[in-house]
């Protein structure tokens, strides 16, 4: 049961006296005088002035304000919601005789009858930007519909998606879109990403923007890293990807991982199962999960051959569908930078549970596949001519591309709940190389 008087912040005492009056509820207080209530002037025109501020604010549905008239639409008209609403719009603080009072149904309408009249205006005006922002905050947090999520998502689709989560990053198109594709993957088919740079490059600013934006993570710090992702070697306990299953999985400082650990991570990353055998523990762990992990170079700054300096072996490597490398922000970029974070604002600052929201729907579903034979052949046909060039490199791409490349053109299209055309094929094959391309 709601309790009134807490909602008003009551001291133990004057509870007590309030209880012991037979008043536990907002109603009887919003109808009362200070002289009534008999707990003093100052303190009984508090209590009474939260009372009617609660429910007034709880029953205006709609406040019109004009100069000889003001409106006010309530959920319900009873005594105690038209005393709070005379109340908050000032009524009772003008001059007797400033206004008339009717009700019409569910609308009460405030009259002008003389001058006066214009200080209860002034104070309607008040409450009105009052409830407007009200309004607009519940508006920012108040969950979509479904139909107003596909909306929403078709409006922006991919390209509007990866552009407003990331738009403090200034550059790294590859990188941002290489994560919007993860989150759009799904538990069963993930899309796991690998962004390498640095320290204090983007990569950084864009694992903080995935974990304040979007729920339902595993965030891995570095001296998780070092202990073991999958088994903690020395202690012989389980690590974070035991305990992810269906999880957007956040790793720093993935080329921190022991020796030892990594072995247990290639078929957990590749179909989320493996076998963990040590003095300690024996067990068959199974965790799904999409996989978003940071690295810094071998040599902590890239040198002039990049693909020399991947800290991690090449099998690992293979179970990241995208490996991208951190571009360097150059004067005039990072000004740009400057100058969008000194104004602020943007719609993710308003509406950030709107994008989580259309991300938890949007793996539910599951794009057809309407492009073009002539289409879906040319893109098979570059893709394999990436595994030909990068099979024996660093970037390590192999066979498993045979799942990658079905799996993020069905992220693209999921980002607008549409379909796997020719175009999210082209924008598909764009990311593959563009991933590759910032290595050469």
């Amino acid at each position: 049961m709601e309790d009134h008087l807490d909602r008003l912040g009551v001291p133990p005492s004057d509870r007590r006296k309030l209880e012991s009056m037979g008043i536990t509820r907002l109603e009887q207080l919003a109808i009362l005088t200070p002289e009534k209530l008999g707990l003093g002037r100052g303190k009984g025109s508090t209590l009474i002035r939260r009372a009617r501020n609660i429910l007034a604010h709880e029953n205006i549905r709609d406040l019109k304000v004009m100069p000889d008239l003001i409106r006010v639409q309530v959920r319900e008209v009873s005594r105690p919601v038209v005393s709070s609403v005379l109340s908050v719009i000032g009524v009772y603080d003008a001059p007797p005789g400033a206004a008339s009072l009717e009700e019409q149904g569910s609308v009460l309408e405030i009259r002008r009858r003389n001058r006066a009249f214009d200080r209860i205006v002034e104070a309607a005006r008040i409450e009105q930007e009052i409830l407007n922002g009200r309004a607009e905050e519940e508006s920012r947090h108040r969950p979509m519909t479904e139909e107003e999520t596909r909306d929403f998502a078709r409006n922006r689709a991919f390209d509007g998606f990866w552009r407003t989560v990331f738009e403090d990053i200034t550059g790294n198109q590859v990188m941002k879109q290489a994560l919007a594709v993860s989150l759009f993957s799904t538990f069963e088919e993930p899309v796991h990403t690998l962004v390498i740079g640095e320290p204090g490059s983007s990569k950084t600013l864009a694992k903080e923007i995935v974990e304040r934006t979007f729920g339902n993570l595993t965030t891995v710090g570095a001296n998780t890293t070092r202990a073991g992702l999958v088994i903690n070697m020395a202690t012989g306990e389980m690590g974070a990807l035991a305990y992810s299953d269906r999880r957007v999985v956040l790793v720093d400082e993935m080329d921190k991982i022991p020796e030892g650990d990594i072995e247990h991570c290639y078929e957990l990353l590749s179909n989320g199962r493996c076998s963990v055998h040590s003095a300690k523990i024996h067990e068959e762990i199974e965790s799904r999960f999409i996989m978003m992990a940071f690295a810094n170079p071998a040599s902590q700054v890239f040198r002039e051959a990049p693909l020399r300096d991947i800290p991690l072996p090449p099998l690992l490597m293979s179970r990241f569908a995208l490996i991208v490398k951190t571009e360097t922000i150059d004067k005039q970029r990072r000004l740009a930078l400057f100058r969008q974070k000194f104004y602020g604002g943007g719609e993710l600052e308003d509406r950030p549970s709107f994008y989580d929201q259309w991300v938890e729907m949007a793996r539910a579903h599951q794009p057809p596949l309407t492009a073009s034979s002539e289409a879906v052949d040319a893109y098979l046909g570059e893709v394999n001519e990436l595994v030909e060039e990068h099979y024996h490199t660093g970037l390590r791409r192999d066979l498993r591309m045979g799942d990658y490349i079905r799996r993020i053109p069905q992220a693209i299209a999921r980002a607008s709940f549409g379909e796997v055309t020719d175009e999210v094929l082209a924008t598909a094959k764009n990311i593959l190389y563009a991933s590759v391309d910032s290595w050469r």
